[in-house]
Order: structure tokens, then C-alpha cells, then sequence
């Protein structure tokens, strides 16, 4: 790998993903290479360039849901746009894919022999932008965040409007005595400073993605009954 960057287009291999990017089966392709079954659960290692080519198309459906990076190459995003609104299929096989490059990825490892900061942070800033609600073009108009002014404990910046994460920390030198302590963090701020294997993942429930994944679920039971 020639570049070698944090940013989901900061590696050579991730940008000649994006030069091939014309549809949403390319978008689909990388997310399928990781598990025949798409849906099912990772388990499998998954190679450092099938990563990178995961973090961009996830990077299309994040900005398919209109929460583009400001990072995005121009001509993909004027590809991306042209795709339209991702299906929930293909909004599951994003948010299964990110999850098991953050875990258990070469990417990962290779990540770890270094200083992985920059990246933790990159990761968990996309899951953050994967995860929010799709937006619409109109939207009601709704109240605004509830602001958090106090610090973070790593940055020492305002954690920011609608953040609450908190930190609760006992530290124990025998198993008598305790000191216990907490805070606010920034979830990013925290990933960073851990071990790439253990950043923390925090996806949102989405609404409309459980409905369709029981209704998927049913279905499936059903055709396995009839089956029967």
C-alpha cells in the first residue's frame, strides 16, 4: 500500500475502489466479498484491502442517507448522489461490514503496530455519520439538542449539543480498597486512546431497520416452516 492514511480515502487502495465505483452492485460487491451470506454475522478475518474497499462504500451509503464526508472525492459524490436513498438491505450489510473492519480486520492489526489514534478516531467518526437517522428533503422542523457544556475528560472541550457519554472508572489496588471515579467523554476521543480491537462501538437503534429485520426474520421462519 503506497499512501497510508487514517481517512477512509487516505490509502491508495481505497481510491482505486472509488475510480471503479459506477453502481450500487460495485457498493454492494465489497460489501458482499466479506461473507457469502451478507446478512449473517462476520466472522471471518477480512484483508486490509477488502477493508479499505468496505470503509469507501460505506462512505457512499453514509452519504446516500445524507451524511456525506467532507473528505468525499467531488466525482464520486456526484455519483453517489445519482444512486438515490440506500435500501435497508444495503444500510444492514454497511453497518455488519464497519463493525467487523473495527474488530477484527487486518486493517486493524496493521493498525495497531502503530499509532492508531488517528484512525480509531476516523472509524468511530464514521460509525458515528453511518448511524444517524436518513435524512429527508423535508424535514418537521425539530427542537434542537440539548447542549452538554461540560468538558470531555480527554479533550477538555464542551462535550456538544445532544452528547452524554460518560466514563465510570474504578481503579482497585486490592480487594479492600477502591477509588471510583467518572466523566463526560467524546466517544471519539475515547477510541482513540484504546487498542484498536477494543474501540468501543455505539450504533444507534434504528426504527425502521429493526421493523425490517423482523419482518425479514418472519419471513424466512415462515418459508422454513412451509419448507418442513
Amino acid at each position: 500500500m503506497g499512501a497510508w492514511g487514517a481517512g477512509s480515502f487516505d490509502n491508495d487502495t481505497a481510491m482505486d475502489f472509488v475510480a471503479d465505483i459506477e453502481a450500487l452492485d460495485d457498493i454492494r460487491g465489497a460489501f458482499r466479498a466479506s461473507n457469502e451470506k451478507g446478512h449473517a454475522l462476520i466472522v471471518e478475518e477480512i484483508d486490509s484491502d477488502l477493508s479499505c474497499q468496505i470503509i469507501v462504500a460505506a462512505e457512499c451509503v453514509a452519504a446516500m442517507r445524507g451524511h456525506r464526508s467532507k473528505d468525499m472525492p467531488r466525482e464520486l459524490a456526484k455519483r453517489v448522489h445519482g444512486f438515490g436513498k440506500p435500501s435497508l438491505e444495503l444500510y444492514e450489510l454497511a453497518r455488519n461490514n464497519v463493525s467487523a473492519v473495527m474488530s477484527r480486520s487486518e486493517l486493524c492489526d496493521l493498525w495497531a503496530e502503530s499509532d492508531s489514534g488517528d484512525w480509531n478516531r476516523a472509524m468511530t467518526e464514521l460509525m458515528e455519520r453511518l448511524g444517524k437517522p436518513k435524512e429527508k428533503v423535508k424535514k418537521p422542523r425539530k427542537k434542537k439538542a440539548t447542549p452538554n457544556p461540560s468538558p470531555c475528560m480527554f479533550c477538555d472541550k464542551p462535550m456538544g449539543d445532544g452528547a452524554f457519554h460518560q466514563l465510570d472508572v474504578t481503579i482497585s489496588d486490592d480487594e479492600i480498597s477502591s477509588m471510583r471515579m467518572g466523566g463526560w467523554i467524546h466517544l471519539q476521543c475515547l477510541n482513540a486512546a484504546l487498542h484498536p480491537k477494543h474501540m468501543i462501538q455505539s450504533w444507534p437503534f434504528d426504527d425502521e431497520l429493526l421493523d425490517w429485520i423482523v419482518a425479514r426474520s418472519d419471513a424466512e421462519r415462515e418459508a422454513r416452516e412451509k419448507g418442513d
